[in-house]
């Protein structure tokens, strides 16, 4: 048994030496994307490049596969880099922009361990030298905030792909003068954590409305745990610490580790690939570079007429504009009528994308631009064997 323990050993400090080089490796390959950000930036070239990504993407799976990596394997850890990179130089460009604001204030809901934390912590990063939370307990203050100076930026949750649109953001954000500064997409890995060691033991489970949502499936099996909402993730965790082995939260690993609990169970989802897409709005951002890929918010109304939206839409269809969302919502005291949430590809300062406003402009009654910022989410190339 020593010599299989030994053997173990040495395995296990030679899995630990590769996957420091990995890590040195990776930190090595985000620098130098980082200095072709610049380099492109100074040429006022795009920050994207397909056909580069392609052919790295290629190369990297012709090289796996002759030392026998599955291809699927191999490209999606290319992609993976690749999206950092292409993250950390927007970040650049949106940092030059900003240089004479080294730290950011920044209005988000909860606290330590909230979900909005940790989005916040991974969007501002390498955007600004620091970041000075404001915390709030709702969205309305979270508005007001940057309204009366609070803080420079609002961070909101805007949409989650299990459970769709934050309607009371929307609402909020109908008539709000600030505009949209930028978007994160934050992946969300809900998990039970509390003091205790085994599900069994847990009694009470204390979340987010969102989170209790998100976690339905897992919820509804144990029906032995009285559920209750909070007012934030952060919240819950307080009450979990607070509590004995019978109390539990539904929050993330990472905020489990910030308040020394245990992780009783992990992905507590319903779906796995459950995103959270946040933004961030201020009074007067500086305007996003034409460099980067963009999109576009707006909200408009329609006269009460048959084909009114189309005719609206039919600008975006004729210029080949892509929407990313649609979203209605009704038009308080004015019943049957809506209003439209549109989030499009493009800069607002392109010919095609003006040209597409004109139209919908036209054939509505109200139109407000929310403004272009960078896209953080972009639809990822694929090597020509896929």
């Amino acid at each position: 048994m020593t010599g299989l323990g030994d053997e173990r050993a040495q395995l296990r400090a030679a899995i630990d030496e590769a996957d420091q080089r990995l890590v040195d490796i990776l930190a090595e390959r985000r620098k130098l994307g980082e200095s072709m950000g610049g380099l492109k930036a100074g040429r006022g070239q795009q920050v994207r490049d397909t056909e580069r990504e392609r052919e790295v993407i290629e190369h990297a799976v012709a090289r796996g596969k002759e030392l026998g990596l599955d291809s699927g394997y191999v490209e999606k850890i290319f992609q993976t880099i690749i999206d950092d990179s292409l993250r950390r130089q927007r970040a650049g460009l949106d940092a030059r922009a900003n240089q004479a604001l080294r730290e950011a204030r920044v209005a988000y809901l909860g606290g330590p361990g909230s979900y909005s934390h940790f989005a916040a912590l991974a969007h501002f990063e390498g955007r600004y030298s620091s970041l000075e939370p404001v915390i709030k307990r709702d969205f309305a203050a979270i508005f007001k905030a940057v309204d009366q100076g609070e803080a420079e930026y609002a961070f909101l949750p805007i949409e989650n792909t299990t459970t769709g649109a934050i309607v009371e953001v929307y609402d909020l954000m109908r008539d709000t003068p600030l505009k949209i500064a930028g978007e994160h997409h934050y992946k969300v890995e809900h998990c039970l954590v509390g003091k205790a060691k085994d599900a069994a033991s847990v009694k009470t489970v204390y979340g987010h409305s969102q989170a209790l949502r998100q976690s339905q499936h897992y919820l509804s099996d144990h029906s032995e745990m009285r559920i209750q909402a909070v007012s934030s993730s952060t919240r819950a965790l307080e009450l979990a610490m607070d509590g004995d082995e019978s109390v539990a939260a539904i929050a993330s690993a990472d905020a489990a580790r910030l308040f020394g609990l245990n992780i009783i169970r992990s992905d507590v989802s319903d779906h796995p690939e459950n995103y959270t897409r946040f933004v961030a709005l201020a009074r007067n951002p500086e305007p996003a570079s034409p460099l980067l890929p963009c999109k576009t918010s707006i909200v408009f109304s329609t006269s009460n007429q048959a084909g009114a939206l189309l005719d609206a839409l039919s600008g975006f269809k004729a210029e080949g504009i892509n929407f990313t969302r649609l979203e209605s919502r009704p038009i308080a005291g004015s019943p049957w009528e809506q209003l439209f949430f549109l989030d499009f590809e493009g800069h607002e300062s392109e010919s095609k994308v003006g040209r597409a406003l004109s139209v919908l402009r036209r054939y509505s009654v109200k139109v407000h631009n929310f403004g272009s910022y960078g896209a953080d989410r972009l639809a990822p190339v694929s090597h020509e064997g896929a």
